[in-house]
């Protein structure tokens, strides 16, 4: 699977093709993952074949956007199909540039881990989306990122440019039928001094994906962050997010809603990096689990030593429907620091006996009640959520998730 015949496959530039050679060389000094490697612990990594999927080296046909997604507002959008760039909308108020056609090198660069490294390698269509300096766009960018064949394996991976003092708001969404597929996407989002960047990616994939992506995040001076994330569907999803402080006064905020149900496992791995001088983050997932679902949270607040004034906080909360599930939640600081204000909290419990009972006896029928508690512990999410034009779509997504892990 990794012979330089498949990257030579590939559409791009000899500068390109050398930097998916030099990937594909650290990918097998760095070797697949283990379940015994920190940042792995409590994933089923284990279960993972790469030879079970093929890699799509060609450009799929155009698909139309998805009936579900009709109804957003979607006058900006890009749709990405199997990791290929396949449509966009007319705009001027921001530039896409395929790498494959570029002359002259642009600046990728991956974690040191083995999925970056293969994503940096076998992406066939990296994509950078720019906003020039100081623009507003007005509207948000719609991401559509469609997998659509059967056992595929793919590497989207997308890159945006926010320069100084431009404001944009990004809903990425990530679609499939019922299908095998395994998904490793990777989104960077550069901000730069003063820009503002609102940010939401909803997963909403079939039961039999596995998706491996990641997340990073660098926040320019004075510049500010609000991102969210939404987990429904795949069997294995997994989300690794970097949010890098790097400017004095950056801000950061994340969120996530979270809900399984069957046998899925929804796994998130959270870094808050305080590089620069009063830089401040906020974090808050909440996660909802029915059936025999499992949900893993690891986060770390990590504070450089010249980043005072910090002010940084972490909190994860879990509700379990169902004695079969399981939820790991492991919170972390990590301070070098004295001049810092940090905190960290982790629940993981069923309904409140107290909250149901208070329900029921105002009438309330009980196979309601659990709906109402869950949608009210959501809900607080759901108000964070920074682009509140998909809001109720989300809202619905959940709802029907809901049903279908309690019928």
């Amino acid at each position: 699977m990794y012979a330089l015949e498949l990257i030579d496959s590939l559409e791009g530039e000899n500068w390109l093709k050398e930097i998916r050679k030099e990937a594909i060389s650290t990918a097998q000094e760095v070797k697949f993952p283990t379940g015994q490697q920190e940042k792995w612990r409590y994933s089923p990594i284990h279960k993972l074949k790469l030879e079970d999927y093929e890699l799509l080296n060609h450009k799929p046909e155009s698909l139309p956007i998805r009936s579900s997604e009709n109804t957003l507002p979607s006058s900006n959008f890009v749709e990405i199909n199997d990791g290929y760039l396949t449509s966009k909308s007319n705009t001027e108020e921001y530039d896409i540039f395929h790498i494959s056609q570029m002359r002259s090198p642009f600046e990728f660069k991956a974690g040191t881990d083995f999925f970056s490294q293969l994503n940096l390698a076998l992406s066939p269509d990296p994509i950078v989306i720019k906003v020039a300096r100081n623009t507003i766009v007005q509207e948000p960018i719609f991401i559509h990122n469609n997998l659509t064949v059967e056992q595929a394996m793919t590497f989207p991976k997308l890159h945006f440019e926010i320069e100084n003092g431009a404001n944009v708001s990004i809903v990425e969404i990530f679609h499939s039928d019922n299908l095998r597929y395994l998904s490793i996407p990777e989104t960077k989002i550069s901000i730069g001094d003063g820009a503002n960047v609102k940010y939401q990616q909803v997963q909403n994939t079939g039961p039999n994906v596995w998706q491996i992506g990641n997340l990073d995040v660098s926040v320019g001076q004075q510049a500010t962050f609000n991102g969210a994330t939404v987990g429904i569907g795949g069997g294995y999803a997994r989300l690794e997010s970097h949010c890098r402080l790097i400017g004095r006064g950056a801000t950061g905020n994340l969120s996530a809603i979270y809900h399984g149900t069957g046998e899925q496992v929804l796994d998130y791995r959270t870094y808050q990096e305080h590089v620069g001088r009063d830089t401040q983050s906020n974090l808050l997932f909440k996660g909802v689990l029915d059936d025999q679902a499992t949900s893993i949270y690891t986060g770390l607040i990590r504070v450089h030593k010249d980043a005072s004034g910090t002010n940084a906080y972490q909190t994860n909360r879990t509700i379990k429907l169902s004695e079969q599930t399981l939820a790991e939640s492991v919170p972390n600081l990590e301070i070098e620091n004295n001049d810092v204000r940090c905190s960290h909290a982790s629940t993981v419990s069923p309904v409140d006996d107290d909250q149901r009972f208070y329900l029921e006896t105002r009438g309330i029928p009980s196979e309601t009640v659990d709906k109402l508690i869950v949608r009210g512990f959501i809900n607080e999410v759901v108000q964070k959520l920074p682009i509140t034009e998909v809001n109720e779509w989300i809202l619905n997504l959940l709802s029907g998730k809901q049903d279908i892990g309690n019928p």
